[in-house]
């Protein structure tokens, strides 16, 4: 019984139920509304801290304050995230952000597109004919896939793609980091509910359009990860895992090697999921930093801290009306079961991403966060 089997988390009595709240159309309203108003004056706005309660002993700190920060990822080599910011300005706007000094610089403009929200992929590795470090990013509200190598140079690296359709038209970009599909890429178009896998040449080896038979429409997929060979991943192992930020709480099981979409089941914590991500496998000292929309970007440290937690741990983050949370989810093979935690709850502003880390050597950031004790109200509680 698949569907038993696939639960994302277990009922803990933690999540909160978006029914009778379409959630799709508040983030169009909270985000269309002002950027017809003020397209680009985000800098106008006065911020907005918003408040956290961690558990498990996680510590939590306002550590950045980009300029409408959004969807980001991290590039080992040059210790720095690539981050969307000023959103709301047309087209899409990206910045890299300082590791070590937690400062942010503009890094390029996209050649065309909207404003939308664009989850991206900067890459760890070489990857075909591209460099460690080039960023792969959809063109707002779909179509195309962006290359910017390093130095920020912007190539086109597929086109023809589904763009546009109904509803919130956020794009996302996931690379396979297991080699499941020989290491290809994977785009989805929330707009249409596609979802494509894309070789490293630009061409599409398959296109699969989800349903949500709960809710009868086309899905509109936003996160998405491909999973390796874990045993903390149970039936999740080698599998695409798609979710969708909107009211509902259906998530998809794809098999990445051929786009058959293998179960459909719902997230016991509720929808509008917004990013997944895993422990590192190697290395100490990570942190999980979390961009919250309007709010700046928040550092949790002492993860080590969370009961059970082992590299290659799934967390899956949740956008909620006003803020988000975290969840450290793992299969404990003893139950045959998800087991599930959550170890952060934000409020004010909008989750839209996380990201692993390394923590900056001490003394590396000295400036920003003399404020932060004050005014981002980070509470911590240990359970």
């Amino acid at each position: 019984m698949i569907m038993r089997h696939t639960h994302l988390i277990e009922r803990s009595g933690k999540g909160r139920s978006l029914y009778g709240h379409d959630h799709a159309l508040w983030r169009r309203f909270r985000r269309n509304s002002l950027i017809g108003l003020c397209a680009g004056c985000l800098s106008l706005l006065t911020p907005v801290w918003s408040q956290v309660n961690t558990y498990f002993g996680v510590n939590a700190r306002l550590w950045a304050q980009p300029n409408g920060n959004m969807k980001m990822d991290y590039d080992h080599v040059r210790q720095r995230f690539v981050i969307q910011y000023q959103y709301g300005t047309a087209p899409a706007r990206y910045a890299t952000l300082d590791l070590n000094t937690a400062t942010y610089n503009h890094f390029v403009t996209a050649p065309e597109g909207n404003f939308q929200e664009t989850l991206l992929t900067v890459m760890p590795t070489n990857w075909g004919s591209y460099a460690q470090g080039t960023t792969f990013v959809a063109r707002a509200s779909g179509g195309k896939i962006f290359a910017i190598d390093p130095n920020g140079n912007v190539s086109t690296f597929a086109s023809g793609l589904p763009s546009g359709g109904s509803g919130d038209l956020y794009t996302t970009v996931r690379w396979d980091a297991f080699g499941v599909a020989n290491h290809d890429l994977f785009y989805a178009n929330a707009g249409t509910g596609d979802v494509l896998r894309i070789d490293p040449t630009g061409a599409v080896v398959w296109q699969t359009t989800l349903f949500d038979a709960r809710y009868r429409r086309t899905a509109a997929p936003e996160p998405m990860i491909v999973l390796g060979s874990n045993p903390r991943w149970g039936p999740f192992q080698n599998k695409l895992l798609v979710g969708q930020n909107s009211v509902s709480d259906t998530f998809f099981v794809i098999n990445p090697v051929t786009g058959q979409v293998e179960a459909s089941p719902q997230s016991s914590i509720g929808g509008s999921l917004e990013s997944f991500r895993i422990f590192p496998f190697t290395g100490s000292n990570w942190a999980l930093y979390v961009s919250i929309y309007n709010a700046g970007v928040y550092q949790l440290t002492n993860l080590t801290n969370i009961p059970n937690l082992q590299p290659g741990d799934l967390f899956v983050a949740r956008e909620l009306l006003g803020g988000g949370q975290v969840w450290h989810v793992y299969w404990d093979s003893a139950t045959n079961s998800f087991v599930t935690q959550k170890i952060a709850d934000f409020s004010n502003g909008f989750l839209e991403d996380m990201v692993f880390a390394p923590v900056p050597e001490p003394g590396s950031v000295t400036i920003l966060l003399g404020l932060a004790g004050a005014s981002m109200l980070a509470r911590r509680r240990r359970r």
